[in-house]
């Protein structure tokens, strides 16, 4: 007589290693295939209110909503301090009708008034992705909001998306979603978890495919994965296409099978094409799939957000897979000046500081000739290690691709040296008058005794005797460094130059007090510019 399984607590499992057991609570995630290996295998978690376990289920078969109160069968494996259930076959978990929750169908912003109503509860929620989503993507993130532009919608909500979707999303889709509502504490805000496979697709509602502007490369990392439109003038040598446009660099074309079939006629062609914005791993660039070819060059790059909820969810997965390449979009946290060594930094998901941004360390490899500005936008190829000094996960950066750098930050003399530390080493802009007392020049607030060094570039016109004396807009890194004579760090302004847009001598303040354009050397026409104008004028 064979005899059934107990029914074990989750946190009681530890006494029953390498038997088999019954665990009853809720299904709260699952994924396909956790490694992308092929394997016929799910991963489930279960959640019995005394603690989570994970059941690894081979030859699963069909599955309940997310949420579903279940009974799962397996045995209790322990394996370098972790522990899981494992199971084989169609019997491993159970359920009835009555288990099924009733997940009621919501819109955004009725969760946005009171998400505490929810807390825990499985929800229907309607809305738009703001991103595209791959098919092969076993964990990832996107934000379901109630307006297909995601820079129009009132509300938006965090998702967490466990398995493969087994298909292309657009950005800017209508979507229904199916998940458990929970409040995130690191991140300080609310999420959803959804299964990939459940999102259902309104095929009926249009999307909106965005145009690139050539001369806006460095923004194309937030079309990235998308189906976009792009138009120049196609060229076809020697099996490679290319797509030029205005400016910029030329877009790799990766053609259909129909596109081929007319290369003849495409060819030097002024034209408008539709495809997929993916990265060229192997180049560095950008490309535009409009055959949906399969290659391991060819990625839709990730947030580090993705990457995160990757080593949150199965790190085994990442740490098993040592030599991976990530393809990734981000911001730099701080500057980060030049350097012939390698140097450590920080990856975060967005341009400027934001309550719960994620951020990661990472390893920047040198020699590198130019500054990473804070909040600048990069795409990089890393790996991902265990840093044992620190007891973190790290990227580690193989290839860095930068991209549009953040506009500079205004400082005000009354916010004080406490808060001007906060853009230390950024790019600055301040208004004040340049003065020189013992041979050196200092930076300071009008009608005030406030100072600070002043490095100015070479032949900067801020310095000539036109401009000495004027308060004007001035533009450089900010640094601190020590004052030999008080043993105090002081701040300076390096590399400092006012504004002068159109380069004719005359800096913007002044063509401003004068009355003459800043992006006209010569306003009138007559020959003589604006300075020399000024000049006579005085």
């Amino acid at each position: 007589m064979v005899r059934e399984p107990s029914v074990v607590d989750v946190d009681e499992l530890t006494d029953y290693i390498n038997e088999v057991v019954k665990v009853e609570g809720q299904l709260i995630s699952w994924v396909e295939d956790p490694y992308n290996s092929g394997d016929d295998r799910l991963d489930a978690i279960i959640d019995d209110g005394t603690g989570v376990v994970e059941l690894r289920w081979f030859r699963p078969a069909e599955l309940p909503p997310i949420g579903t109160n279940v009974t799962v069968i397996g045995d209790v494996i322990e394996y370098e301090g972790r522990m899981w259930l494992q199971a084989l076959g169609a019997g491993a978990m159970n359920w009835d009708k009555d288990d099924i929750p009733d997940a009621p169908l919501l819109a955004i912003s009725d969760v946005a008034l009171n998400p505490e109503d929810y807390d825990g509860q499985v929800i229907q929620l309607s809305g738009f992705m703001s991103k595209s989503i791959a098919p092969d993507v076993a964990f990832g993130t996107a934000k379901l909001g109630d307006h297909p532009n995601y820079g129009n919608s009132n509300h938006q909500i965090g998702m967490t998306i466990h398995s493969a979707t087994g298909e292309w999303i657009e950005a800017g889709s209508k979507v229904t979603v199916q998940g458990v509502l929970s409040y995130q504490q690191r991140e300080l805000r609310w999420n959803l978890a959804v299964q990939g496979p459940e999102i259902v697709i309104d095929r009926n509602h249009p999307i909106e495919i965005p145009l690139l502007d050539w001369s806006s490369q460095s923004t194309w990392m937030y079309s990235s994965g998308r189906t976009v439109d792009v138009a120049g003038t196609l060229s076809i040598s020697d099996g490679k296409w290319q797509l030029e446009g205005s400016s910029g660099s030329p877009l790799c074309v990766l053609p259909s099978q129909q596109d081929l079939d007319s290369a003849d006629s495409l060819n030097g062609s002024d034209i408008r094409m539709r495809g997929r914005l993916v990265w060229n791993t192997a180049s560095s660039s950008w490309c535009l799939d409009k055959g949906d070819q399969s290659s391991p060059n060819l990625v839709a790059t990730s947030s580090i957000d993705d990457l995160l909820v990757m080593l949150s969810a199965n790190p085994s997965v990442i740490f098993n897979n040592p030599g991976q390449v990530y393809t990734v979009s981000a911001f730099m946290k701080y500057a980060l000046e030049p350097s012939v060594e390698d140097e450590s930094a920080y990856f975060t998901d967005s341009q400027g500081y934001t309550p719960g941004w994620t951020s990661i360390a990472v390893t920047i490899p040198g020699p590198r000739a130019t500054w990473l500005e804070a909040g600048q936008a990069v795409t990089a190829e890393v790996t991902i290690a265990w840093d044992d000094e620190n007891m973190r996960a790290e990227l580690l950066v193989e290839q860095l691709t930068e991209g549009q750098k953040a506009s500079p930050m205004t400082l005000l003399w009354g916010d004080g040296a406490i808060d001007w530390g906060y853009d230390k080493n950024k790019i600055v802009r301040i208004n004040g008058k340049a003065i020189e007392d013992n041979g050196t020049w200092y930076l300071s607030e009008p009608g005030s005794d406030k100072r600070i060094l002043l490095d100015a570039v070479n032949n900067c016109i801020g310095l000539d005797e036109l401009h000495l004396g004027t308060a004007m807009q001035w533009e450089g890194r900010l640094l601190q460094i020590e004052d030999p004579d008080s043993l105090a760090m002081v701040y300076t302004l390096s590399s400092a130059d006012v504004d002068d847009k159109d380069n004719d001598g005359l800096s913007d303040a002044l063509e401003s007090a004068f009355g003459t354009s800043s992006n006209n050397e010569d306003t009138d026409g007559d020959g003589i510019s604006d300075r020399q104008e000024y000049i006579d004028q005085s």
